[in-house]
């Protein structure tokens, strides 16, 4: 009955916008021959207000001041002149329509747009108090700090870890969704550039394309990479998130959600290209990876989750410019991989991670990883880790006996382990305060020595620096990180 009764309304309001518009067809034709009484006309048209006026303001949500006022304008000096001015008032009422039409809530740009971001401010430093030193090939670092993943010294700084970012999500459509997440780091001046850039396209239910400038899918925590308040530690693990010298590539990637009983799982597979230069001109080297492509998979059941990844690239570089020009790669193929585990019911946390890379040609091949534990005290979190890294292949290299390769792949030898002790505090929601210390030991090895690689780990690739004699060589952190 009650359907009825919304049919039977729907139908009369209508039949009364019908025989309102043809009154006034009807109007319009009898004021062009000046044969109609304007005073009649004028209250007929009132009257008959009250029932166009509930069918607009349901289905037009028109203001009841609009329509009363047309009302108005209808009955009075506005249809009192000539045709000219009832064609004017025709084509104003139509726009008060097509007004009312796109201007639903669901149109309203504020409610398409969402602005989100994040900043870090950090305080960083180290214990190595030794200056570089000078061996067989010439050392350009001579006499300064020895520097943990080249920017990091013995004195206090506040570059390395702060940084600012802003996200802007915009809904196009129902299926459609375009992003743009613009960093800016301290190390780099705060010099704005844009980190995201990208179109989300819905193909099917849980089926998404993307293409533009993409997140590097190669880590477990690499879609928050910059994010600090995302995880527990003032800086990710460098064995892991050290090895690879970027984390965003140009092209397009298709992620399919999906169910299997308790189990939820998002496949990607992506394809694209990366361009990077590196060094300061007028000595700089320009890599290029072309046909990036690999695919990932991330799983979750209740408190557990896992990550799998794979990557295949061609990778070019020249090294002219450094004056070595034999150890230039032409689209030598270069794969890498990683995979992680992970436990967190809200309390106790329990991860694990490893990744690897290898070549077929100088690069020398190395994994990384790392296992960290926490738990949550309240708004305390203590946490330990353990992380590890090492390099291998050196020895192919030096049978080879081509010195341009020989010199860069010792360069590009780590061996590293290290400790770290850390404790989070959030202090408010959407804002953290973190402090750890990360102790190094086990950077050098006989065949290291042997073979002239490295022997310093991650706090200088210069195999003529000599070796650190500080004992435990310790990094410290401070960060305060917050969302918004």
């Amino acid at each position: 009955m009650v359907l009825s009764s919304r049919r039977t309304v729907s139908v009369r309001r209508l039949f009364d916008a019908c025989f309102c518009y043809s009154l006034a067809m009807w109007w319009r034709f009898a004021t062009m021959h000046n044969n109609v009484n304007i005073d009649f006309f004028g209250g007929l048209v009132a009257a008959i207000t009250c029932e166009v006026q509930e069918y607009y303001e349901d289905k037009m949500r028109l203001p009841r001041g609009l329509l009363w006022g047309a009302v108005w304008v209808a009955s009075g000096g506005a249809f009192a002149s000539d045709a000219a001015s009832l064609n004017d008032l025709e084509e104003r009422l139509y726009r008060l329509e097509q007004d009312a039409t796109s201007t639903s809530p669901s149109d309203n740009w504020t409610d398409r747009v969402s602005i989100n971001g994040f900043v870090t401010y950090g305080l960083t430093r180290h214990n190595v108090h030794e200056k570089q030193g000078a061996g067989i090939f010439p050392n350009p670092e001579q006499g300064k700090p020895f520097y943990y993943l080249d920017t990091l010294s013995d004195e206090v700084s506040h570059r390395e870890l702060s940084r600012v970012g802003l996200q802007f999500d915009v809904k196009v459509n129902d299926r459609t969704s375009a992003v743009v997440q613009i960093l800016g780091q301290a190390i780099d001046n705060y010099d704005a550039e844009v980190q995201w850039a990208f179109v989300d396209y819905e193909l099917l239910p849980g089926l998404h394309w993307r293409g533009g400038r993409l997140v590097l899918p190669t880590f477990m925590h690499s879609q928050y990479l910059n994010v600090g308040y995302a995880y527990h530690w003032a800086a990710l693990p460098s064995e892991v998130y050290g090895t690879v010298p970027f984390d965003t590539f140009d092209g397009m990637d298709l992620t399919w959600s999906v169910n299997t009983g308790p189990l939820s799982h998002e496949l990607s597979a992506f394809y694209g290209g990366v361009d990077l230069e590196d060094g300061d001109p007028p000595v700089t080297v320009d890599y290029e990876l072309r046909n990036y492509m690999g695919a990932n998979l991330r799983s979750s059941w209740g408190s557990l989750n896992s990550w799998l990844s794979y990557t295949e690239s061609t990778f070019t570089a020249d090294f002219a410019s450094l004056g070595l020009p034999s150890a230039s790669l032409d689209k030598e193929v270069l794969a890498s991989g990683s995979i992680g585990l992970g436990y967190d019911n809200g309390s106790f946390m329990l991860m694990a991670e490893r990744s690897y890379y290898d070549s077929d040609n100088w690069i020398p091949d190395r994994w990384g990883g790392y296992v960290s534990t926490g738990y949550r005290f309240g708004k305390w979190m203590p946490h330990l880790t353990w992380g590890a890294t090492n390099s291998t292949g050196l020895g192919e290299v030096l049978e080879e006996g081509d010195p341009a390769k020989v010199f860069l792949a010792q360069q590009s030898m780590v061996r590293s382990k290290s400790w770290t002790y850390g404790l989070r505090y959030d202090l408010a929601p959407g804002v953290d305060v973190k402090l750890e210390a990360q102790t190094f030991y086990d950077m050098s090895t006989s065949s290291y020595r042997q073979e002239g690689a490295n022997l310093n780990g991650m706090f200088t690739s210069s195999v003529s620096a000599g070796e650190i004699d500080t004992d435990d060589p310790t990094v410290y952190r401070l960060s305060v990180d917050a969302v918004f």
